[in-house]
């Protein structure tokens, strides 16, 4: 039997010809038979034998030969599955690369943290990576961590590190606590104390200030006090307590008040001159932010990593 000749190279071959016989080809010489090819590329067996025809009509030659049980490939099909099976292979490779790729793109993240560092750790831009992720707001940080060992969300930014089994965690961030306040607030009897580390007036000069938290138990502001003068009950009252930590900030540009808050999330302010640097104690510790995940959600994790730590 006299053998065609392909007169074009295989790329110029594939261009002319309708790509998707080829599969349908592949698919017929691998299973000598239609209805099984059918069942591979989920098609019925009539288009099946429509795309053979119609290549076989492209290529001049009859690639198949119909059997009582299936078909058998001519001298010329042989011919044919050698000159584009590797190309073929290589594409339909590339193809499922892309598709995995994709879907991981477009796979419904969820995260979980506070709403109080939410500005500051997820602007944006941060976002913008992303084509669809979930936020979940949580105070708490044991349930944040329960929500991710339990698969529940994806990954989330806590305050306490954790090393399980079936857990990822990295500090991704730290920052103290600092006072800040508005810029008109008359600073220069403070800075005079803070020179002279006279607690004693420093203390004096702070209670007499009109107060900003973001809880109305005020854990920030204890916390300062317990460290900064040791002590537990810091003789403050608290004149507007507004539930976001951020939009107190905002509130604060707008009377002459203070507040204890992460130098984290006032940064915005204090760059942008809306609000200034009160008191930052050299000797305050910072506090510490880890990003967490489940070991499942690995490169969600290595995402997250990539755009969190500076």
């Amino acid at each position: 039997m006299k053998l065609f000749i392909f007169d074009y190279d295989i790329e110029k071959l594939i261009s002319m010809i309708n790509l998707e016989w080829y599969r349908t080809f592949k698919a017929v010489y691998k299973h000598r038979n239609y209805s099984k090819a059918d069942e591979e590329l989920f098609m019925n067996k009539q288009p099946v034998s429509n795309q053979m025809s119609m290549l076989e009509a492209a290529v001049g030659h009859k690639l198949f030969t119909r059997k009582s049980k299936g078909v058998t490939p001519t001298e010329n099909a042989k011919f044919l599955n050698n000159l584009i099976i590797e190309s073929l292979d290589t594409l339909e490779n590339a193809e499922a690369s892309y598709s995995k790729s994709v879907k991981k793109e477009e796979k419904i993240y969820s995260i979980g943290i506070s709403e109080h560092l939410y500005k500051s750790f997820l602007s944006n831009k941060h976002l913008s990576s992303f084509k669809h992720l979930t936020i979940h707001f949580e105070l708490d940080n044991q349930k944040l961590f329960n929500l991710v060992n339990q698969q529940e969300i994806d990954a989330a930014i806590i305050r306490d590190d954790v090393q399980t089994f079936d857990t990822l965690s990295h500090k991704i961030r730290n920052s103290p606590l600092v006072i800040v306040g508005n810029p008109d607030i008359d600073t220069e009897e403070l800075n005079e104390y803070i020179k002279n580390y006279d607690s004693r007036k420093i203390q004096y000069w702070l209670e007499k200030q009109t107060w900003f938290s973001h809880m109305s138990t005020n854990p920030y502001i204890k916390l300062f006090w317990l460290h900064c003068f040791d002590k537990k009950r810091p003789k403050v009252f608290t004149n507007y307590v507004i539930p976001n930590e951020y939009f107190m900030l905002q509130e604060l540009t707008k009377i002459k008040g203070i507040c204890v808050t992460l130098r984290e999330n006032a940064m915005e302010f204090i760059s942008n001159k809306s609000l200034k640097l009160i008191w930052q104690p050299d000797t305050y510790p910072d506090r510490d932010y880890y990003l967490i995940a489940h070991k499942k959600q690995k490169i969600f994790f290595e995402m997250l990593q990539e755009l969190l730590i500076d």
